[in-house]
């Protein structure tokens, strides 16, 4: 004999860039998928840092768009390269 109960499962609808707010999900992917958790076609940002450090245990994860993360990429190399 099977013995059921209800559950409630979280489930991930959509995943927002951090900086535009835009969906990083393509529209046709989004309509096919009942649950997006696996979805890694993004960029993300994630940073954690040590003992020690003046950010001693904080934790950052930001999801990016393709098009944040290339003007956040040139940012960086500007940085890089000395220009602001």
């Amino acid at each position: 004999m099977k013995k059921e109960a209800p559950t409630t499962t979280m489930v991930v609808k959509d995943i927002c860039c951090d900086i535009c707010n835009e969906s990083v999900i393509p529209s046709a992917r989004m309509q096919h998928s009942d649950d997006l958790n696996s979805f890694s076609e993004h960029a993300q940002l994630i940073a954690s840092f040590g003992y020690g450090s003046k950010r001693d245990g904080d934790k950052f994860h930001y999801d990016l768009c393709e098009d944040c993360f290339d003007q956040l990429l040139v940012s960086i190399e500007g940085l890089r390269m000395g220009k602001t």
